[in-house]
């Protein structure tokens, strides 16, 4: 885990979150933002980092495409926030 930057966001894997259970760590990667304002993508080692990264941050996956208007292109994604927490959960 880095201790330089300040974790933003964290990303699901394609797939999104399992229905019967909260988000997972499992291909989770999550995004920095270091002292210079620069922004990487970095792998989540363990459940523990994630959900502690989850409390503080938000839970995304990729949503719609972002399409470029001329070529047609998919240029990006739209990030979708998963609730960290079920219906009736705290």
């Amino acid at each position: 885990m880095s201790t330089d930057g300040e974790v933003i966001a964290l990303v699901l894997a394609d797939g999104g979150e399992p229905r019967h259970a909260g988000p997972s760590a499992q291909g989770a990667k999550r995004l920095v933002r270091d002292q210079l304002g620069r922004i990487s993508l970095e792998e989540v080692a363990t459940q523990e980092e994630f959900d502690r990264a989850a409390r503080q941050t938000g839970c995304f996956r990729r949503g719609k495409p972002i399409v470029d208007p001329e070529t047609r292109d998919v240029i990006g994604y739209e990030m979708e926030e998963v609730p960290i927490y079920g219906p009736g959960r705290a």
